[in-house]
């Protein structure tokens, strides 16, 4: 049997619902999240934001940011010039040149390696095409530069940068560098918990741009 279709009339309840309690408190029960959120903000019982550059957010241990060549046991660069990663790089902004090295064991080592980091798409597959484990990635995003040359990274500024110990590895095959090792020691930072929806937050001081001198480095 066909139900009968049930009419109902909007305006009829409409008006037998009407009062002016619910005309005035209507707005502030739909604005309750709203202001229960404003007194916790005040209160300080939510804090979603992170009050840069003297609080950071902890980056991951995989994050690609600026490029390190790693050493060996020596001291001296671990790129053997292959030019693997020259060959990997979709930017083509790695340039190296070889020259023989002391050792006989040996092949070849980098005489230059630069990097255009303005060319840069931090892509990371020049860490994963280099079979020496000799370049991997740092946590260091903050690049700035004041002329076109500084943004040409040198060999001597990929391995030795003072801002490394801030930012600490990034993006590498292993999680522990196993046939090579990196020239700073990288500086703990302390994690505390936070309200909202970002859950941690690294307590660090700022980091200034360095303008890097190699003749400072020479000199030590």
């Amino acid at each position: 049997m066909k139900k009968i279709a049930k009419t109902i009339n909007v305006s009829e309840i409409a008006e037998r619902e009407n009062s002016l309690v619910k005309e005035i408190f209507s707005p502030l029960s739909g604005m309750k999240l709203t202001m229960s959120r404003m007194v916790q903000n005040l209160t300080g019982q939510v804090s979603p934001t992170i009050n840069y550059p003297e609080e950071r957010r902890s980056y991951s241990d995989r994050y690609r940011g600026a490029h390190i060549l790693t050493a060996r046991e020596d001291g001296t660069p671990r790129c053997v010039a292959c030019y693997m990663c020259a060959t990997a790089c979709p930017a083509d902004c790695i340039y190296i040149e070889p020259k023989e090295h002391p050792d006989p064991h040996i092949e070849k080592q980098a005489a230059r390696f630069e990097i255009d980091m303005l060319r840069c798409v931090f892509c990371g597959f020049c860490v994963d095409a280099c079979p020496e484990e000799a370049i991997i990635m740092s946590r260091e995003t903050e690049i700035t530069a004041f002329s076109r040359g500084e943004t040409m990274w040198d060999l001597v500024r990929l391995m030795k940068r003072p801002e490394l110990k801030e930012f600490g590895m990034g993006y590498r095959p292993n999680e522990t560098l196993v046939d090579s090792q990196v020239m700073f020691v990288p500086t703990e930072k302390v994690q505390k918990k936070m309200a909202g929806r970002i859950t941690l937050k690294e307590d660090v001081e700022m980091i200034p741009n360095v303008t890097y001198k190699v003749q400072d480095d020479e000199k030590q």
